[in-house]
């Protein structure tokens, strides 16, 4: 369950962009982007096996209790953290590549050590009355828990900026083999760790685990860049910069941070959803988690890194055709991420819960499978608006609308908390979690004017609406005779494989009706072979 597997294909595609960044297309560059792109598959696939075997064996050991939704409450916040990391990656290249370069690497590595100065101030000495404000809801033995992990937690988050920045000078100097083999060796460490404790740190063992995997990823990124020159390099400071410390501190961490404000803001937005969910029964916040975790998982798979690698060539195509970019690479994406996404989201609902109850009988309760099938599905709106969102910031970013972003970070955030307050208001733990989607919806129609115009964003969101419902109502359609042709033919374990099953085939069967031409294409990617060198 490690943070980094939420950009999944994100921190490959990155690795593409910052070559592309660095020098001209070209030959060697095409071949340096394959190279790159190969060793970065290779780490996040390491991450996400060792990420899928943690979860399955947390689940199955710890359950889901008071405890664990201590836990998942600080755990939230790490992964939060970690997204806004990994940003840096794609926000802060432009800065760093000459020539034009806006940082030296020695100031961009001193704005980032004040961050984890503050991150670590905020989960250590004050843990207590953080956790009190991120788990309103929780018992005081849940709190407890909440507090106990903080500290671990906060220290991971700080190394795991390190290694964001570490990977950031090491990609702009090639160096992608040295980047793909500290999230590896991280990956490794952090899962024999959590085999090693699992028996003796109780729930905190997933932050253990975390530690123990920042502590490898960090260590490594910084030795290499140590061995590849260490921070010389970036824009030269010039003396007039020099003279007020403070102020040219300030206006780097502006600099900085203001162009991935929009990312950290967008992933808070769980965090303070689940603070008003922490008043659910026991087990519900870890329950919300979880979804929470598959539901990010896709939109990281899928729209982030779809979205990510079309940056090169959007910044090129921007500055002659704003909507042409727009329209040659927003629904395209949109469709063939909605094709994936839609059935993965059907599988959890209607076979998924079952399942992880039948397999690990101390993991969910038979009332905790009727919660994670309601929470998925009302994820599911929070999913296309996602989906939508990190298909639309590359594009404003590669339109120079960076300014923009930083702007409505924080009016993202008050409206999320606005809407989550009615939602829990109204309807309680379920209200608020179906408010989740209102702000990044919002958030999407901006961009979408912003980077279109008010008249072809209209037409835009009426196509990209309409793909969704095709998808949407394809798989429930298929998925629901799927539940009721199992409930017809068996029951338990039988009865969900069998709707998983059907309900996957009749999927498949009904995407040559809407959605032929993308299906076709993705059997083409698959089954045509490479031509001999």
């Amino acid at each position: 369950m490690s943070t980094q597997t939420l950009t999944l294909g994100a921190e490959t595609l990155a690795a593409e962009a910052t070559v592309a960044a660095v020098e001209p297309a070209g030959a060697e560059t095409n071949a340096r982007k394959a190279r790159a792109g190969m060793a970065m598959s290779l780490a996040t696939f390491a991450m996400a096996a060792a990420s899928g075997i943690q979860a399955i064996l947390y689940l199955g050991r710890f359950g889901t209790n008071a405890r664990t939704d201590g836990f998942f409450v600080a755990f939230a916040l790490y992964s939060t953290f970690g997204v806004f990391s990994q940003s840096l990656r794609v926000t802060s290249v432009p800065l760093l590549v000459e020539p034009g370069a806006r940082l030296s690497f020695r100031r961009f590595a001193t704005v980032l050590a004040c961050v984890a100065g503050i991150v670590l101030v905020l989960t250590i000495p004050l843990a207590v009355p953080l956790a009190a404000v991120l788990a309103p809801g929780l018992s005081h033995a849940g709190r407890s828990v909440t507090a106990h992990a903080l500290p671990v937690l906060g220290v991971a988050m700080a190394l795991q900026l390190w290694a964001s920045g570490g990977a950031t000078l090491l990609a702009i100097r090639d160096r992608f083999l040295t980047i793909a083999g500290a999230y590896i060796s991280g990956a490794l460490a952090g899962l024999v760790t959590f085999l090693a404790l699992m028996g003796s740190a109780g729930v905190q063992t997933l932050g253990w685990s975390m530690f123990a995997m920042s502590v490898v990823t960090c260590g490594w990124m910084l030795v290499g860049v140590r061995r590849s020159g260490g921070l010389k390099g970036g824009a030269v400071t010039r003396t007039n910069q020099a003279r007020n410390v403070l102020a040219g501190l300030a206006r780097d961490g502006v600099l900085v941070l203001g162009r991935t404000a929009i990312y950290l803001a967008f992933n808070v937005l769980f965090v303070i959803t689940l603070a008003f969910a922490s008043h659910a029964a026991s087990g519900g916040t870890t329950v919300l988690s979880y979804a929470y975790l598959f539901a990010s998982y896709l939109v990281a798979g899928t729209g982030m890194a779809l979205g990510m690698s079309s940056i090169p060539d959007m910044t090129r195509e921007a500055r002659a055709q704003r909507r042409a970019v727009v329209a040659a690479t927003v629904p395209r994406g949109f469709r063939y991420a909605m094709l994936i996404v839609a059935p993965a989201m059907g599988v959890l609902i209607v076979c998924g819960a079952p399942l992880v109850h039948d397999i690990l009988p101390h993991s969910l309760s038979a009332a905790q499978v009727v919660t994670l099938r309601t929470f998925t599905a009302l994820l599911v709106p929070w999913t296309l608006a996602a989906l939508l969102v990190n298909f639309l910031l590359p594009v404003l970013l590669a339109l120079g609308r960076a300014r923009l972003l930083g702007l409505v970070a924080l009016p993202l955030v008050l409206v999320h908390v606005a809407a989550t307050a009615l939602g829990s208001a109204l309807f309680g733990v379920d209200g608020a979690v179906g408010a989740f989607f209102v702000a990044p919806a919002l958030l999407g129609g901006v961009l979408l004017v912003a980077g279109t115009g008010r008249e072809y964003a209209a037409a835009l969101a009426r196509e990209l609406a309409s793909d969704a419902a095709r998808f949407v109502g394809l798989s429930l359609i298929a998925f629901g005779v799927g539940w009721t042709a199992g409930i017809a033919l068996h029951t338990g374990f039988v009865q969900a494989a069998l709707a998983g099953a059907i309900g996957s085939c009749l999927y498949l069967g009904g995407l040559r009706i809407v959605a032929r031409p993308q299906l076709e294409t993705l059997l083409r990617a698959v089954s045509v072979r490479p031509a001999a060198a």
